[in-house]
C-alpha cells in the first residue's frame, strides 16, 4: 500500500460553496478538499490513497494507533469496499467519494448507530443543497433518490466496551458514475449525481459540505442529545410513520407499520393488534403499498 498524503490545517482562500471550477475527474486530494473545507476539525487531517483495499480498515488501524478524532481516510478507488451486511460496495476510480472518518465520542455503545444516522442525514443534506437532489433515507442509513441508492454508510466499532471510545464511519457516495459503470446486477438499484442530474459534479465541494454538516450535528448531539438529529432523520425518511414494512432483523423477518425510531436508532414498529415492538438493527426488505 502506498504511503498517504497527509495535510495539516492551514489558511487558504475558499471559493464559494458549490463553485464549479473543479473538473469532475480531478483527483480528490487533500488540497482539493481544503479549498472548500469549512469545518473546524473534521477533514483537516487526511490520509489520501490513489488505491486502497478498504478505507474503513485503514481508518480502524489508524484509530487503534491513536489517530485523533476528525482524521479522514480518503481514496480514489477501493478494491475491497464493503457496505452493511458484508455486501461489496462498487468503488470505481475517481467516480465517487470513498472515505472513512475517525470519531471518539465517549458515548454509550448502544447509541453508536446514531452516528451512522448522522452520516446519512449529512449526505442527504449536502446532496440537496449542492446538487438539488431530493435525497431520502431508508432505515437505517441508505441514502436514496427515487428509490435508488446513491450513498451508503458503514459504522464500525472494534471491541465490546460499554462505551464507544473510538469509532469509524465509512461513507460511499456515487457522484459521476454512469449506469453502465455499475455492476449489471445493480443497474436498477443504484444511481449517482450524474445519472440524476444529467451532468458531472465536482466531488470536493460535496465532501466538504457533508463534513461540515457532520461536524455541526456531531457537536450538537454530544452537547444537547439526539432529539434534533432524530427529527432531521425522520423528516428525510423515505417511508413515513404508518407505512407497512417487512424487516429482516435479529429475530428474523417481521412485519409492522413504522412508528418512528428511538434514541438508539432502533426502528419502532406497531404489529398485529397494535402491539409495539422495536428492531435494534437490520434492514427493511419490503415496503407494502400504502
Amino acid at each position: 500500500m502506498k504511503e498517504p498524503m497527509d495535510r495539516s490545517p492551514g489558511p487558504a482562500p475558499r471559493p464559494p460553496r458549490g463553485a464549479a471550477d473543479e473538473q469532475p475527474h480531478d483527483a480528490l486530494t487533500p488540497a482539493a478538499v481544503g479549498r472548500y473545507l469549512r469545518s473546524a476539525v473534521f477533514g483537516h487531517r487526511i490520509f489520501y490513497y490513489p488505491t486502497i483495499g478498504s478505507t474503513n480498515e485503514r481508518a480502524l488501524e489508524l484509530a487503534a494507533g491513536g489517530e485523533p478524532e476528525g482524521a479522514l481516510v480518503l481514496a480514489e478507488e477501493q478494491t475491497e469496499g464493503r457496505g452493511r451486511r458484508e455486501r461489496k460496495w462498487s468503488s470505481r476510480a475517481r467516480a465517487g467519494i470513498y472515505t472513512s472518518l475517525i470519531l471518539r465520542p465517549a458515548i454509550a455503545a448502544s447509541k453508536a448507530p446514531l452516528f451512522t444516522f448522522m452520516a446519512a442525514v449529512s449526505i442527504a443534506d449536502a446532496l440537496g443543497e449542492l446538487c438539488g437532489l431530493p435525497a431520502r433515507i431508508k432505515w437505517p442509513n441508505d441514502v436514496l433518490v427515487e428509490r435508488r441508492k446513491i450513498a451508503g454508510v458503514l459504522g464500525e466499532v472494534r471491541g465490546s466496551d460499554p462505551e464507544v471510545r473510538e469509532m469509524v464511519v465509512g461513507m460511499g457516495v456515487n457522484i459521476n458514475q454512469t449506469v453502465e459503470e455499475f455492476p449489471s446486477e445493480i443497474h436498477a438499484l443504484a444511481t449517482s449525481v450524474r445519472i440524476e442530474t444529467g451532468a458531472s459534479a465536482g466531488r470536493a465541494p460535496i465532501l466538504a459540505g457533508l463534513l461540515e454538516g457532520f461536524e455541526r450535528r456531531y457537536a450538537r448531539l454530544l452537547r444537547d442529545g439526539p432529539a434534533t438529529l432524530l427529527a432531521e432523520w425522520e423528516s428525510l425518511s423515505a417511508l413515513p410513520r404508518g407505512h407497512a414494512v417487512a424487516v429482516e432483523g435479529p429475530s428474523g423477518l417481521v412485519e409492522g407499520t413504522i412508528a418512528g425510531v428511538d434514541e438508539e436508532g432502533a426502528l419502532l414498529l406497531t404489529g398485529a393488534r397494535g402491539r409495539p415492538f422495536r428492531v435494534p438493527f437490520g434492514e427493511i426488505v419490503k415496503a407494502f403499498p400504502s
